[in-house]
């Protein structure tokens, strides 16, 4: 239910980026089933997120470059699971710290797609980097700001929805 929840939000997009990226609040089931259900499920319903929405939309350059890109990058959403969302501040720490995971593998496929994908390029991996993250928080930092408005008001109105259920 929550990844077809996820799906479903995610073809609502406020953006799109050229190379990949979107801002909708298709992320937040998942890190919502994460702190219901604990981090093991929501990284496994994330990472299946993953791999639907690279059968959907994929840009892929490297295998490398897939894996950290779609089934880790939205695995690392459920682990907004590993703390309570017991408090509106909970929430929205538990869903910066999972963007911030999330983030990392954005970067760091980046890097490796950069360096695939412009072979002659005379970036260093320095600037591939700082290329890639700059890219990256285009899309991520307005969702992740939209998910952590929702995880407070979530948390404060609807406690019951965010607690853990086992």
């Amino acid at each position: 239910m929550f990844l077809g929840l996820a799906l479903a939000l995610a073809q609502i997009k406020l953006f799109q980026l050229p190379n990949g990226g979107s801002v909708s609040i298709g992320v937040f089931p998942i890190m919502v089933l994460g702190a219901r259900r604990g981090p093991g499920s929501g990284v496994v319903v994330g990472m299946l997120l993953g791999l639907l929405s690279a059968a959907l939309r994929p840009y892929v350059v490297h295998p490398l470059q897939f894996i950290l890109d779609y089934p880790l990058a939205f695995g690392c959403l459920g682990l907004a699971g590993l703390w309570s969302w017991s408090s509106g501040v909970r929430a929205a720490a538990a869903t910066f710290l999972a963007n911030l995971f999330r983030l990392s593998c954005h970067v760091s496929a980046g890097v490796l797609a950069g360096g695939t994908y412009f072979p002659d390029s005379r970036m260093t991996t320095p600037e591939l980097a700082m290329a890639s993250l700059l890219y990256n928080l285009g899309h991520m930092l307005p969702e992740t700001v939209i998910c952590a408005a929702l995880a407070i008001i979530l948390s404060k109105q609807q406690p019951a929805l965010v607690s853990r259920q086992r």
